[in-house]
C-alpha cells in the first residue's frame, strides 16, 4: 500500500485597513491669553507587511473655528488651519509610530 501526501504553500500578503477617530487638543496662545480646542480627527490608512501603505492615509478634521476666531479677533483663519493641521499630523504620526506602522 502506498500513501502520498501533497503539501500545497499558500502564501497570502495581508493587506488591513484601519479607520479610527481620535480627539487631539490642539493649544492656541493668542492676545496674551491660551485656548485648549478639541480637535476631531477621523483618519483612515491601509498597512501591509507592517508598513504604511504610501497614499493611504486620509484625514478629516472638525473644530469650532467660528468660535475660536470669535474668542481671539486678532487670529488669522489660513494660520490656524495650518497650525492645527501640523498638529494633528504629530498626534496621528506619534499613533503610527507608537502602533508600529512604519512609513
Amino acid at each position: 500500500m502506498r500513501y502520498e501526501c501533497r503539501v500545497a504553500v499558500l502564501r497570502v500578503d495581508l493587506l488591513l485597513w484601519v479607520v479610527d477617530k481620535k480627539i487631539v487638543r490642539h493649544l492656541i496662545e493668542c492676545d496674551g491669553r491660551m485656548a485648549d480646542v478639541p480637535v476631531r480627527v477621523s483618519y483612515e490608512y491601509a498597512v501591509e507587511k507592517g508598513s504604511l501603505v504610501e497614499g493611504s492615509l486620509t484625514l478629516k478634521t472638525l473644530y469650532d473655528k467660528a468660535t475660536v476666531c470669535r474668542c481671539f479677533s486678532s487670529i488669522d483663519e489660513q494660520e490656524l488651519d495650518e497650525s492645527v493641521q501640523a498638529t494633528v499630523k504629530r498626534a496621528i504620526d506619534e499613533h503610527l509610530a507608537l502602533g508600529g506602522v512604519g512609513r
